[in-house]
């Protein structure tokens, strides 16, 4: 699959230079290598797989989430991870929304997804799915640290975008408590067989009137302090000195840690540098 096929007519150039973690983008059609056969059975297919577990599989309702005590093959005699698709399948109902993690590995039609977004995009790749069955509110209002590619396989979902970013390429999933209309300005529907584009940071929140399914692609692209946390861990196997706590004092009352100096900093930097070399 190429870009030209991903992004439909959008130019490949002016989606990365406009859009990537910019901006939002309505995509109309879903590109046809991401089209799956009967996605009205979709769920029903899931339950039907072995061993499915919590919490790859989740109930959300109205904003929060049902105990997995009501789903699970748990009982008075202990917990059990295990889903009890019965139980998944009598609470398919509204307001709840099932949430299914990790698609790829569940089914091999999003396995085939996985592969094709991981090397188009050349990273790693999530893949989840929401079963909403109307009217139903999704997860509070929020933003993610990476790319979204909201596939909307079957029915109608309505989503509320804040107005821009909320940090530039945020690093951590933020849920928002103050519910304004600054923070859900806009409103858009998202049909079946079109895909909506979210960057990291921009705030959303969903509502399903009624029987939704959209499968959330989740895009994590390589960060610098990513490159930098593999560095350090990479280094401090070689080097005790980086292992050990750092400077403190003692007193009857207790121990007392100083922070880094410069120097302290600066010997460190050096060792991460002579580290990038060695490798």
């Amino acid at each position: 699959m190429k870009f030209k096929e991903f992004l439909f007519q959008e130019d490949t150039r002016e989606f990365f230079q406009g859009y990537w973690g910019k901006e939002y983008l309505h995509i109309a059609n879903i590109p046809s290598a991401l089209t799956i056969n009967a996605p009205s059975n979709l769920l029903a297919k899931i339950l039907e797989l072995p061993r499915l577990k919590y919490p790859q599989v989740r109930v959300l309702s109205e904003g929060g989430a049902l105990s997995p005590l009501l789903y699970t093959k748990s009982s008075e005699h202990g917990l059990d991870e295990t889903i009890d698709p019965k139980k998944v399948a009598r609470l398919a109902c509204k307001p709840n929304t099932i949430k299914v993690e990790n698609l790829a590995s569940l089914l091999p039609e999003f396995a085939l997804w996985d592969s094709l977004l991981a090397t188009l995009f050349s990273s790693r790749i999530t893949l989840n799915g929401y079963f909403s069955f109307g009217p139903s509110n999704g997860i509070p209002i929020h933003f993610d640290p990476h790319h979204i590619f909201a596939v909307q396989l079957y029915g109608q979902k309505e989503w509320f975008l804040g107005k821009e970013q909320s940090q530039l390429y945020p690093h951590k999933a933020v849920t928002i408590l103050n519910d304004t209309a600054e923070v859900s300005s806009r409103r858009l529907i998202l049909n079946e067989n079109e895909i909506l584009y979210l960057p990291p940071g921009r705030t959303h929140s969903v509502k399903t009137e009624k029987h939704s399914i959209h499968i959330a692609i989740g895009v994590h692209t390589p960060r610098c302090f990513h490159s930098i946390s593999d560095l350090v861990d990479r280094t401090v196997t070689r080097h005790p000195e980086l292992r050990a706590d750092q400077p403190f004092s003692i007193t009857e009352v207790g121990l007392t840690f100083s922070e880094l100096r410069k120097s302290d900093i600066k010997i460190i930097c050096d060792l991460l540098l002579a580290s990038v070399n060695d490798d």
